[in-house]
């Protein structure tokens, strides 16, 4: 089967992510989980990279009871089971939507999804010229933050490699941000200006609407997809 749109997938996160906040039985967390673990294996993710991005959540978990807990049996006068019971439903939803959300990134791009949105907007002949001015602001926001983000580290990398600093603890961190940040971002900022000067000097954006360079379509993938969403749907209609 080939690759599925982007925005099949985008819809497909959506739709889980609604169902998952109208689940109220272990029968729907059951249903949601599994077809949440048949999608992994469909798509061959490996599940330590699920695993890296959930890892932030399991480690408040427990701060989070240890705070919580006491207060509410205080509060409340209910015991600590009780608690634990009315706690089990949520925090199952923030795992599942965490899960979902993470295969969702995983398989496709902020990029990608633009490409589909602008791919349907051209098909459709479109001929607003600040649509097409927002689809190029939003390119160019997605290519110059990684760029931001690689410099910072460059830099960093760069004085630990030359002991400027005692490199450990997160306020190091933190004044290494702030110290490197204006002149980042200067360059980033001077970096677009001669981008932009190049993209006028060539004549770009004179005609509207502009191509897509990498066009996405929808095929047969994506149509079973859809089925699949509406047995999903119909499969957690029926439980009680």
């Amino acid at each position: 089967m080939s690759r599925l749109n982007p925005l099949t997938l985008f819809f497909s996160a959506i739709l889980f992510l609604i169902l998952t906040f109208k689940a109220e039985t272990s029968l729907h967390l059951i249903w949601l989980a599994t077809s949440l673990g048949l999608m992994t294996a469909f798509t061959q993710l490996p599940i330590r990279v699920i695993a890296r991005r959930v890892k932030p959540f399991l480690y408040y978990m427990p701060v989070m009871l240890i705070l919580y807990l006491p207060l509410a049996v205080v509060l409340s006068g209910t015991g600590i089971e009780e608690q634990l019971r009315l706690l089990a439903l949520p925090i199952s939803r923030i795992f599942l939507m965490l899960s979902a959300m993470t295969i969702f990134l995983e398989l496709t791009s902020t990029a990608a999804v633009l490409d589909v949105v602008r791919t349907i907007w051209f098909k459709a002949g479109g001929k607003w010229r600040w649509v097409e001015n927002s689809f190029q602001m939003l390119y160019l926001v997605f290519r110059f933050f990684p760029m931001f983000r690689d410099e910072f580290s460059t830099r960093q990398t760069l004085d630990k490699a030359l002991c400027f600093n005692d490199t450990s603890g997160r306020f190091f961190n933190i004044f290494t941000l702030a110290h490197h940040l204006p002149a980042v971002v200067s360059n980033i900022f001077h970096r677009a200006e001669n981008l932009g000067m190049s993209m006028t000097i060539r004549g770009f954006g004179t005609k509207v609407p502009r191509g897509v360079a990498q066009p996405m379509s929808f095929g047969f993938s994506d149509l079973a997809a859809a089925g699949i969403c509406i047995l999903f749907i119909l499969g957690f209609s029926s439980l009680a």
